[in-house]
């Protein structure tokens, strides 16, 4: 375990191209190691000596709140009223669609039989307990 760790403190002392190529020499050779060979290959043919630029962006002051919030940004009643009357009316929507489509209609009409049915069964169940 020690062996490794003097192995690591060893490499860490040498630059990136020094690091590169003793990877590459110990790759070389293990057929198993040929993705870090290939990751190897690609990370030599990225430049070090440029350094990597990106754009300043510059910090934005929190924005005002939306009327339909207090400054804490907690939503007034009036904006929880609108969002649960919105919702309930989609819900309705939704529901009406259903039941207005081809295969909603056939739904209905299905739970109309089985009803129908449960009720006639239940009836005659009520009229044989009634005459024993």
């Amino acid at each position: 375990m020690t062996e490794v760790r003097d192995v690591v403190a060893a490499a860490s002392q040498l630059t990136d191209a020094e690091f590169l190529e003793v990877v590459r020499a110990v790759a070389a050779g293990r057929p198993g190691l040929g993705a870090l060979l290939a990751a190897v290959d690609v990370g030599a043919t990225i430049p070090a000596e440029d350094p990597v630029t990106a754009e300043i962006v510059p910090h934005i002051a929190p924005a005002v709140p939306e009327p339909d919030y207090t400054p804490g940004g907690v939503p007034t009643f009036d904006r929880v009223r609108e969002r649960i009357e919105g919702r309930f009316g989609t819900a309705v929507g939704s529901s009406e669609l259903a039941h207005d489509s081809p295969s909603g209609q056939s739904l209905d009409e299905a739970w109309e039989k089985r009803e129908k049915a449960g009720k006639a069964k239940l009836d005659e169940i009520r009229r044989s307990l009634g005459k024993q």
